[in-house]
């Protein structure tokens, strides 16, 4: 699992179907319903989506402070499941 943020400011991952599992999911996109190996986990909504509604969502989403907290404690779950991949800068 990767971590990173929208232009917007929220928190966003890119992630496997498998790597879902460890959250109790299975890689299907809870916008469309499709399975999607590759996907995302967007903390804000806590929710996995294929790369075409994601594309779609983050086009249209808007930032609110005040959804901060909510988005921090799903972070903070995910990263405490799935483990983060790590770049070596050598």
């Amino acid at each position: 699992m990767k971590k990173f943020t929208l232009p917007n400011g929220y928190i966003s991952y890119s992630c496997s179907a498998f790597e879902t599992g460890l959250l109790g999911g299975m890689g299907v996109c809870d916008d469309c319903g499709r399975f999607s190996p590759r996907g995302y986990l967007v903390p804000i909504l806590n929710h996995y989506m294929c790369p075409k509604c994601f594309d779609d969502w983050k086009h249209r989403c808007r930032y609110y402070p005040e959804d901060i907290p909510f988005e921090s404690k799903n972070a903070a779950y995910y990263e405490s499941r799935i483990p983060m991949e790590v770049n070596h800068h050598d």
